[in-house]
């Protein structure tokens, strides 16, 4: 399956199942918003991702936060 031309965001992205969706989605031709707390862990991933990924530090607990990304993804790739 390929995903050209789709954008996602992967919240929890920093590590665990989060990191291996946001990789897998990336490998598929998805960009990919890596949304994580720890903004550390996430540039990372964005890093070994290269320039289809974004990084961006969000609380999904705030709701502030949510929006901010959301608007980061669609500012960036004109559509989430």
């Amino acid at each position: 399956m390929r995903l050209d031309g789709q954008v996602a965001i992967i919240t929890g992205a920093g590590s665990g199942i989060g990191a291996a969706s946001a990789r897998r989605f990336g490998v598929v031709g998805a960009q990919v918003l890596v949304a994580d707390i720890t903004h550390v862990k996430a540039q990372d991933l964005v890093d070994e991702l290269g320039d289809a990924a974004a990084v961006f530090r969000a609380d999904v607990s705030r709701e502030e936060d949510v929006v901010a990304m959301v608007g980061e993804a669609v500012a960036r790739w004109g559509r989430l």
